[in-house]
């Protein structure tokens, strides 16, 4: 899985500055031309938007608290979190970072 975070969330994925976005619109290919796939993906709303609940209470807004939020994700399938990582060089952020994680199965 790829999270992407930045320092601030687009109030859409429209928002985001359209380098960005055109750049968002070519990952598919060029993922697919390193012979893995997108399974999944997707733009996450700003974390003023978010309701978090600890100890069964919602709480408005994020409870993280860090200097960036979680802005979006990939689902991807590579053939090692090598390539995985190699992919995740390819995904275009505003002012933030990307993080690789392999997701567990059973």
């Amino acid at each position: 899985m790829i999270l992407i975070y930045e320092r601030e969330a687009p109030e859409s994925a429209r928002a985001a500055p359209p380098t960005v976005l055109e750049a968002h619109l070519r990952l598919p290919r060029q993922i697919a031309e390193t012979g893995a796939r997108i399974v999944a993906g997707n733009a996450i709303g700003p974390a003023s938007h978010a309701v978090s609940i600890r100890d069964n209470v919602p709480v408005g807004g994020s409870l993280a608290g860090h200097e960036a939020t979680l802005a979006g994700y990939f689902l991807v399938e590579a053939s090692d979190l090598d390539h995985a990582v190699w992919i995740g060089r390819m995904i275009p952020v505003i002012d933030g970072w990307v993080e690789v994680r392999p997701v567990l199965t059973s």
